[in-house]
Protein backbone atom coordinates (compact mmCIF):
# COMPACT_ATOMS: atom_id res chain seq x y z
CA UNK A 1 0.00 0.00 0.00
CA UNK A 2 1.27 3.46 -0.84
CA UNK A 3 2.27 5.32 2.13
CA UNK A 4 2.58 8.96 3.72
CA UNK A 5 5.81 10.18 5.32
CA UNK A 6 5.06 12.60 7.81
CA UNK A 7 8.60 13.79 9.22
CA UNK A 8 8.06 16.53 11.87
CA UNK A 9 10.79 18.91 14.17
CA UNK A 10 9.14 19.62 17.46
CA UNK A 11 10.95 21.06 20.29
CA UNK A 12 8.79 22.18 22.82
CA UNK A 13 5.39 19.86 21.38
CA UNK A 14 3.39 22.39 19.38
CA UNK A 15 4.71 20.78 16.05
CA UNK A 16 4.25 17.24 17.04
CA UNK A 17 0.56 18.44 18.07
CA UNK A 18 0.16 19.48 14.03
CA UNK A 19 1.62 16.31 13.05
CA UNK A 20 -0.36 14.00 14.90
CA UNK A 21 -3.54 16.16 13.63
CA UNK A 22 -2.53 14.80 9.74
CA UNK A 23 -1.76 11.77 10.88
CA UNK A 24 -5.23 10.70 12.47
CA UNK A 25 -7.04 12.39 9.94
CA UNK A 26 -5.35 10.38 7.16
CA UNK A 27 -5.63 7.26 9.19
CA UNK A 28 -9.46 8.51 9.67
CA UNK A 29 -9.38 8.77 5.73
CA UNK A 30 -8.16 5.04 5.77
CA UNK A 31 -4.44 5.86 4.15
CA UNK A 32 -1.61 4.19 5.18
CA UNK A 33 0.70 6.82 7.01
CA UNK A 34 4.39 6.69 8.97
CA UNK A 35 5.30 9.58 11.06
CA UNK A 36 8.53 10.08 12.68
CA UNK A 37 9.90 13.32 14.48
CA UNK A 38 12.84 14.57 12.76
CA UNK A 39 15.97 14.22 15.19
CA UNK A 40 20.19 13.55 15.03
CA UNK A 41 19.43 10.16 15.95
CA UNK A 42 16.33 9.61 13.13
CA UNK A 43 17.92 11.08 10.41
CA UNK A 44 19.15 8.62 8.20
CA UNK A 45 16.17 6.21 9.30
CA UNK A 46 14.05 9.01 7.87
CA UNK A 47 16.03 9.73 4.93
CA UNK A 48 15.48 6.00 3.89
CA UNK A 49 11.74 5.81 4.43
CA UNK A 50 11.51 9.18 2.39
CA UNK A 51 12.20 6.65 -0.56
CA UNK A 52 9.95 4.44 0.31
CA UNK A 53 7.05 6.61 0.72
CA UNK A 54 4.74 7.93 -2.13
CA UNK A 55 4.19 11.65 -0.87
CA UNK A 56 5.91 13.53 1.99
CA UNK A 57 4.33 16.46 4.44
CA UNK A 58 7.34 18.38 6.08
CA UNK A 59 6.32 19.92 9.47
CA UNK A 60 8.79 21.93 11.50
CA UNK A 61 8.40 24.90 14.34
CA UNK A 62 10.49 27.88 12.86
CA UNK A 63 13.46 29.51 13.74
CA UNK A 64 15.70 32.16 12.82
CA UNK A 65 12.83 32.81 10.47
CA UNK A 66 14.03 29.37 8.41
CA UNK A 67 13.75 25.82 9.23
CA UNK A 68 15.85 24.79 12.16
CA UNK A 69 19.41 23.41 10.79
CA UNK A 70 18.30 19.95 11.37
CA UNK A 71 15.89 20.20 8.67
CA UNK A 72 17.89 21.28 6.02
CA UNK A 73 20.71 19.17 6.72
CA UNK A 74 18.00 16.01 6.15
CA UNK A 75 17.05 17.61 3.07
CA UNK A 76 19.87 17.92 1.39
CA UNK A 77 20.99 14.25 2.19
CA UNK A 78 17.77 12.67 0.86
CA UNK A 79 18.46 11.02 -2.26
CA UNK A 80 16.98 12.38 -5.33
CA UNK A 81 13.28 10.74 -5.87
CA UNK A 82 12.53 9.33 -8.99
CA UNK A 83 9.41 9.84 -10.84
CA UNK A 84 6.65 7.49 -10.62
CA UNK A 85 4.57 6.80 -14.05
CA UNK A 86 6.10 9.97 -15.09
CA UNK A 87 4.85 11.93 -12.21
CA UNK A 88 7.18 13.48 -9.33
CA UNK A 89 6.23 12.57 -5.75
CA UNK A 90 4.00 14.99 -3.87
CA UNK A 91 4.98 17.11 -0.58
CA UNK A 92 3.63 19.43 1.52
CA UNK A 93 4.98 21.70 3.75
CA UNK A 94 3.52 23.16 7.36
CA UNK A 95 5.95 25.30 9.12
CA UNK A 96 4.49 26.22 12.61
CA UNK A 97 5.21 29.60 14.60
CA UNK A 98 3.35 31.73 17.40
CA UNK A 99 3.17 34.21 15.02
CA UNK A 100 1.55 32.95 11.71
CA UNK A 101 1.49 34.47 8.25
CA UNK A 102 3.51 38.21 8.49
CA UNK A 103 6.35 39.93 8.14
CA UNK A 104 9.72 37.56 7.68
CA UNK A 105 7.79 34.24 8.14
CA UNK A 106 6.54 34.02 4.81
CA UNK A 107 9.60 33.62 3.76
CA UNK A 108 10.63 30.43 6.07
CA UNK A 109 9.70 27.63 3.56
CA UNK A 110 11.35 28.99 0.51
CA UNK A 111 14.66 27.25 1.27
CA UNK A 112 12.93 23.82 2.27
CA UNK A 113 10.41 23.77 -0.67
CA UNK A 114 13.88 24.62 -2.70
CA UNK A 115 15.31 21.69 -1.34
CA UNK A 116 12.49 19.39 -1.95
CA UNK A 117 12.23 20.45 -5.38
CA UNK A 118 15.57 19.98 -6.10
CA UNK A 119 15.50 16.27 -5.15
CA UNK A 120 12.72 15.72 -6.85
CA UNK A 121 8.90 16.40 -5.03
CA UNK A 122 6.37 19.17 -6.70
CA UNK A 123 5.66 21.02 -3.69
CA UNK A 124 1.78 21.37 -3.87
CA UNK A 125 0.40 22.95 -0.83
CA UNK A 126 2.38 24.67 1.79
CA UNK A 127 0.97 26.28 5.00
CA UNK A 128 1.73 28.34 8.28
CA UNK A 129 0.36 26.27 11.49
CA UNK A 130 -0.31 28.47 14.36
CA UNK A 131 0.00 27.67 17.80
CA UNK A 132 0.57 29.54 21.41
CA UNK A 133 3.87 31.18 21.16
CA UNK A 134 6.90 29.82 23.26
CA UNK A 135 9.37 32.70 22.83
CA UNK A 136 9.61 35.87 24.93
CA UNK A 137 5.82 36.38 25.51
CA UNK A 138 3.01 34.00 26.03
CA UNK A 139 -0.06 33.62 23.83
CA UNK A 140 -3.07 34.16 25.83
CA UNK A 141 -5.04 31.40 27.60
CA UNK A 142 -7.75 31.78 25.49
CA UNK A 143 -5.99 32.63 22.31
CA UNK A 144 -4.27 29.76 22.37
CA UNK A 145 -6.79 27.52 23.41
CA UNK A 146 -8.79 28.64 20.26
CA UNK A 147 -5.66 27.92 17.74
CA UNK A 148 -5.92 24.49 19.45
CA UNK A 149 -9.26 24.20 19.07
CA UNK A 150 -9.38 25.22 15.08
CA UNK A 151 -5.92 22.83 13.82
CA UNK A 152 -8.40 20.02 13.36
CA UNK A 153 -10.06 22.44 10.79
CA UNK A 154 -6.97 24.04 9.65
CA UNK A 155 -5.50 20.43 8.81
CA UNK A 156 -8.96 19.49 6.74
CA UNK A 157 -8.18 22.86 4.58
CA UNK A 158 -5.07 21.69 3.74
CA UNK A 159 -5.15 17.93 3.17
CA UNK A 160 -8.11 18.74 0.34
CA UNK A 161 -5.60 21.09 -1.18
CA UNK A 162 -3.00 18.35 -1.09
CA UNK A 163 -4.90 15.60 -2.18
CA UNK A 164 -6.45 17.74 -5.18
CA UNK A 165 -2.72 18.87 -5.91
CA UNK A 166 -3.88 22.30 -5.18
CA UNK A 167 -1.77 25.57 -3.39
CA UNK A 168 -3.17 26.46 -0.63
CA UNK A 169 -3.55 30.01 -0.21
CA UNK A 170 -0.76 32.21 1.62
CA UNK A 171 0.81 35.71 1.63
CA UNK A 172 3.17 36.52 -1.05
CA UNK A 173 6.70 35.90 -0.17
CA UNK A 174 7.95 39.49 -0.67
CA UNK A 175 11.68 40.89 -1.03
CA UNK A 176 11.91 42.23 2.33
CA UNK A 177 11.28 38.99 4.09
CA UNK A 178 13.98 36.94 1.76
CA UNK A 179 16.22 39.83 3.28
CA UNK A 180 15.17 39.65 6.57
CA UNK A 181 15.03 35.43 6.46
CA UNK A 182 18.93 35.45 5.63
CA UNK A 183 19.75 38.11 8.55
CA UNK A 184 17.61 35.27 10.92
CA UNK A 185 20.60 32.86 9.44
CA UNK A 186 22.63 34.86 12.51
CA UNK A 187 20.65 33.89 15.31
CA UNK A 188 22.17 30.37 14.50
CA UNK A 189 25.18 31.60 16.03
CA UNK A 190 23.14 33.17 19.23
CA UNK A 191 21.46 29.54 19.51
CA UNK A 192 24.80 27.79 20.04
CA UNK A 193 25.81 30.60 22.42
CA UNK A 194 22.44 30.07 24.55
CA UNK A 195 23.01 26.59 24.41
CA UNK A 196 26.36 26.71 25.70
CA UNK A 197 25.63 29.10 28.37
CA UNK A 198 22.15 26.64 30.07
CA UNK A 199 23.00 26.60 33.84
CA UNK A 200 22.21 22.99 36.05
CA UNK A 201 20.61 23.78 39.18
CA UNK A 202 21.41 20.75 42.19
CA UNK A 203 17.62 19.94 41.70
CA UNK A 204 19.22 18.11 38.47
CA UNK A 205 18.14 14.13 39.23
CA UNK A 206 20.58 12.92 35.98
CA UNK A 207 16.83 11.58 34.56
CA UNK A 208 18.18 11.91 31.17
CA UNK A 209 14.84 13.38 29.99
CA UNK A 210 16.52 16.11 28.39
CA UNK A 211 19.51 14.05 26.49
CA UNK A 212 16.56 12.21 24.98
CA UNK A 213 14.24 15.12 24.25
CA UNK A 214 17.02 17.17 22.55
CA UNK A 215 16.15 17.26 18.14
CA UNK A 216 19.96 17.67 17.35
CA UNK A 217 21.57 15.57 20.26
CA UNK A 218 23.57 18.22 21.54
CA UNK A 219 23.35 17.36 25.22
CA UNK A 220 25.15 14.58 26.66
CA UNK A 221 25.21 13.21 29.93
CA UNK A 222 28.28 13.41 31.84
CA UNK A 223 29.58 11.88 35.15
CA UNK A 224 31.06 15.14 37.55
CA UNK A 225 33.04 15.05 40.17
CA UNK A 226 31.25 17.59 42.31
CA UNK A 227 28.29 15.42 42.06
CA UNK A 228 26.25 12.23 42.67
CA UNK A 229 24.64 11.52 39.51
CA UNK A 230 25.22 12.54 35.83
CA UNK A 231 24.37 16.15 34.97
CA UNK A 232 24.02 17.01 31.75
CA UNK A 233 26.55 19.35 29.35
CA UNK A 234 25.67 21.27 26.05
CA UNK A 235 27.54 21.17 23.17
CA UNK A 236 27.79 23.99 20.32
CA UNK A 237 24.29 22.33 18.04
CA UNK A 238 21.66 24.15 20.18
CA UNK A 239 18.61 25.31 17.84
CA UNK A 240 17.27 27.35 20.54
CA UNK A 241 14.16 25.10 20.64
CA UNK A 242 13.95 25.89 24.24
CA UNK A 243 12.59 22.17 24.77
CA UNK A 244 14.62 21.05 27.51
CA UNK A 245 14.45 23.93 29.71
CA UNK A 246 10.55 24.08 29.40
CA UNK A 247 10.15 20.34 29.24
CA UNK A 248 13.13 19.00 31.81
CA UNK A 249 10.64 17.73 34.85
CA UNK A 250 12.59 19.12 37.70
CA UNK A 251 12.69 22.18 36.32
CA UNK A 252 16.90 22.41 36.70
CA UNK A 253 17.85 24.19 33.59
CA UNK A 254 17.83 27.61 33.41
CA UNK A 255 19.71 30.23 30.39
CA UNK A 256 22.84 31.58 31.34
CA UNK A 257 22.47 34.04 28.19
CA UNK A 258 19.38 35.69 26.79
CA UNK A 259 17.06 34.89 29.20
CA UNK A 260 14.34 37.88 27.95
CA UNK A 261 13.67 34.59 25.26
CA UNK A 262 12.36 31.93 28.04
CA UNK A 263 8.73 32.42 29.20
CA UNK A 264 9.10 32.67 32.88
CA UNK A 265 6.11 30.74 33.54
CA UNK A 266 7.09 27.82 30.84
CA UNK A 267 5.10 26.52 28.36
CA UNK A 268 2.30 24.70 29.73
CA UNK A 269 1.01 22.82 26.44
CA UNK A 270 -0.84 20.12 27.97
CA UNK A 271 -3.12 22.73 29.59
CA UNK A 272 -3.59 24.84 26.38
CA UNK A 273 -5.31 21.44 25.05
CA UNK A 274 -7.90 21.34 28.28
CA UNK A 275 -11.42 21.70 27.18
CA UNK A 276 -12.46 25.12 28.27
CA UNK A 277 -16.25 24.64 28.92
CA UNK A 278 -16.70 28.82 27.37
CA UNK A 279 -14.71 29.73 23.93
CA UNK A 280 -14.49 33.46 24.01
CA UNK A 281 -16.37 35.17 21.04
CA UNK A 282 -14.77 36.54 18.26
CA UNK A 283 -15.46 39.88 19.63
CA UNK A 284 -13.23 39.00 22.30
CA UNK A 285 -10.59 37.32 20.75
CA UNK A 286 -10.20 40.37 18.37
CA UNK A 287 -10.11 42.79 21.74
CA UNK A 288 -7.15 40.15 23.16
CA UNK A 289 -5.30 40.47 19.56
CA UNK A 290 -5.00 44.33 19.54
CA UNK A 291 -2.04 45.64 17.72
CA UNK A 292 -0.04 44.52 14.21
CA UNK A 293 2.27 42.24 16.31
CA UNK A 294 -1.07 39.81 16.42
CA UNK A 295 -2.03 40.35 12.82
CA UNK A 296 -0.78 37.28 11.59
CA UNK A 297 -2.65 34.85 14.48
CA UNK A 298 -6.05 37.24 13.85
CA UNK A 299 -5.90 36.13 10.09
CA UNK A 300 -5.53 32.61 10.70
CA UNK A 301 -8.43 32.70 13.19
CA UNK A 302 -10.16 33.94 10.51
CA UNK A 303 -10.90 37.47 12.48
Amino acid sequence: MEKTLIAYYTGTGSSGLVAQEFRDQLIGQGLSVEIHRLTEATKDDLRHKAETCIDLILIYAVHAFNAPNLVYEWLSELEDQPALAGQRKKAMIISVSGGGEMLSNTACRVTAKRWLVKKGYNVVTEAMAVMPNNWMSPTPLEVSKALIEILPYKVNQWLEAFAQSQPNPVLRVKLVDRMITRLGRLEVKGARQFGKSIQVSEACNGCGWCESHCPPSNIKLMKSHSAEVSIPEFGKGCDFCLGCIYGCPQKALTPGKFKFAVIPTGYPLATYQQNSEKMLTDSELKTLLKGSSWSGVRRYLDL
